[in-house]
Formats: structure tokens, C-alpha cells, sequence
């Protein structure tokens, strides 16, 4: 029994083949092979292959780009579930705001950094407050988001997600010691995780970490409760 990637190697070599309508069928059970076959083979729209694209996001994105050269409707509930290809959807066929593709994206730090940076920033002239969330667990494009997006739209509920902002949070906005209860968010954080580079940014300078005026050492204040406010 021939397989779907035999049936693709024939019809590629020869498009007339004397079986091409069973080969045809067996391709067409498959997304990629059926994206692939449109794309090289038939090189434009291929129904038959369509409603297995279809079922499959990244077959579903690269059809619409490469195939139908816009946007694709059969495909966008399967490309919608993917975050990854959502952002791309929205950034390279949509050209601006997916809303469709919103909460996949939301759920991915580097899906929801590039879709404020090339889409949110471009289209909607906002923060994509929907994926902070998601951004704030990863300290890289936390502090890239940080960079691009906070200035000037800093809240205390928004700087308390992640030890990145806190410290951004105190040195540009505070320009000194946090007040109590984002400090002692910050001592959380180190509890949690000691040899994050923001807790020990925020807890190893002088000007955010003192008691009575008197200098804390690092280990007393990695250690320290939270009631103590080293």
C-alpha cells in the first residue's frame, strides 16, 4: 500500500500519473502533504487537500500565504488555537489586529511580546494587556516589554507581576525603595527564587535595601521576613 509521502513523490515527479486521482485521495488525507502538493504540485488552490489543511494550524497558515496568497476562512479556527501561528496570521495575512487568534497568543510570552511589538504597537497604538500576564513569567521579553511599553503607563497592580517589572518599577519610577507591600512583593520573589537577577538587583543596592540606615548584608537580606522589611 503506498503511503502519503509515496503518493506525494510520485505525482511530484510525474503530475500525470495513470493513478493520480487514488494517489490524489491518499495525499489529501494528510495537512502537509496536501499543503505541500498545492504549493509544488498543482502551485494554487487545491479543494480536494482543503479540509485536511484545515484541521492543522501550521498547514492552515502556510496555505494562506504561500497558497492562497490571503486570508484563508476554513482555516482560521485551527490557526486560531496555535499561538505561534496566530500571531503570524494576524502580523503577515490579517496585516493588523486578530482578535480571533487573541487568547492563544495570551497564553505564550514570546507569541504575545512580538504580537504587541509588530501588531498592537503598529495597528492598535497600545500594550497587549491581554499577554502580560504571560510575558511577566518570562524575564527576557518581561524586560524587553518593559523597555518598549511601560514608560509612562506604570501602575503598582502591573509593576507587581514579575521581580523584572518591580525593579524597573523602582528605579525609574520610585527612583528608591518600593513602598512595604510591593518590597515585600519583591522579598516573595526571592524566597521563590534567590538567584533571580531582579531580586538581587533590587536587594543588593544600598539605596533600596537599608534598615534604620544601617546596611543590610546580602545574606540577612535574601533571609530576612517579610515583616522585618530588611
Amino acid at each position: 500500500m503506498i503511503d502519503v509521502n509515496q503518493a506525494y513523490e510520485i505525482l511530484s515527479g510525474d503530475p500525470n500519473h495513470k493513478d493520480r486521482e487514488s494517489l490524489e485521495h491518499t495525499i489529501g488525507s494528510d495537512a502537509f502533504w496536501s499543503y505541500k502538493y498545492a504549493r509544488n504540485v498543482i502551485k494554487g488552490r487545491w479543494v480536494l487537500g482543503e479540509a485536511a489543511i484545515s484541521q492543522e494550524a501550521r498547514s492552515s497558515y502556510f496555505y494562506a500565504r504561500d497558497v492562497i496568497d490571503g486570508r484563508w476562512e476554513l482555516g482560521e479556527a485551527a490557526i486560531s488555537e496555535n499561538a505561534e501561528m496566530s500571531f503570524w496570521y494576524a502580523r503577515e495575512i490579517i496585516g493588523g489586529r486578530w482578535e480571533l487568534g487573541e487568547a492563544a497568543i495570551s497564553q505564550d510570552a514570546r507569541s504575545s511580546y512580538l504580537y504587541a511589538l509588530y501588531v498592537y504597537a503598529r495597528y492598535v497604538i497600545d500594550r497587549f494587556v491581554l499577554g502580560e500576564a504571560a510575558i511577566s513569567k518570562d524575564a527576557e521579553y518581561a524586560e524587553r516589554y518593559a523597555k518598549y511599553f511601560m514608560k509612562g503607563n506604570w501602575t503598582p497592580e502591573l509593576a507587581v507581576m514579575c521581580p523584572c517589572w518591580l525593579y524597573t518599577y523602582a528605579k525609574d519610577v520610585v527612583k528608591g525603595r518600593l513602598p512595604s507591600t510591593m518590597h515585600n512583593k519583591m522579598i516573595v520573589f526571592g524566597m521563590i527564587d534567590s538567584s533571580d537577577k531582579y531580586v538581587k538587583k533590587y536587594l543588593g543596592a544600598k539605596k533600596y535595601c537599608t534598615l534604620k540606615g544601617i546596611r543590610v548584608t546580602k545574606q540577612k537580606r535574601l533571609k530576612c521576613k517579610i515583616q522585618d522589611r530588611c
